[in-house]
């Protein structure tokens, strides 16, 4: 094949790679927005769905009011599981906010009431904090609010 013709065959190929790729990114997001949250999260994360449940948060988040959620790793989430079902309502409801906040939505210094009644401060320098957490997978859009994934528990 001439090295024209290969650059042709390379570039067709590639276009038509990155095309099916943004399809299934496409598809998988049109997925996420018909998925409450509760749906959503259950699909992974069983120690967080474990303890909403045990804190009683799963009507709020698989109604159709609209949520944003601040998820800690699982890891995070294991050393709750032994917890008073008080103590564990707490915490879950402190990651839990009403309104639907994606990333761009939380301006620097904003203040946010959070359903334990704490308040979660964002700072936006050069990635967005939330209580000092940072936020490492923003703004999974669901049926019923948002879903962002922070690196660690938040503390207030």
């Amino acid at each position: 094949m001439r090295p024209s013709n290969f650059l042709l065959a390379f570039t067709l190929f590639a276009f038509l790679f990155t095309n099916i790729n943004l399809q299934a990114q496409t598809v998988a997001s049109a997925e996420a927005a018909r998925t409450t949250m509760i749906e959503y999260i259950m699909k992974d994360r069983p120690v967080l769905v474990s303890l909403l449940t045990t804190a009683g948060l799963v009507p709020a988040l698989s109604g159709d009011s609209p949520y944003t959620l601040f998820a800690p790793p699982e890891s995070e989430l294991k050393a709750l599981q032994n917890e008073p079902a008080d103590r564990i309502r707490m915490v879950m409801a402190g990651h839990i906010v009403k309104g639907k906040y994606t990333e761009k939505d939380l301006k620097d210094g904003a203040k946010l009431q959070a359903l334990n009644g704490e308040t979660i401060t964002v700072c936006r320098k050069k990635s967005t904090l939330v209580n000092g957490v940072s936020i490492t997978t923003p703004d999974t859009e669901l049926k019923n609010g948002v879903l962002h994934i922070v690196s660690s528990k938040l503390t207030n």
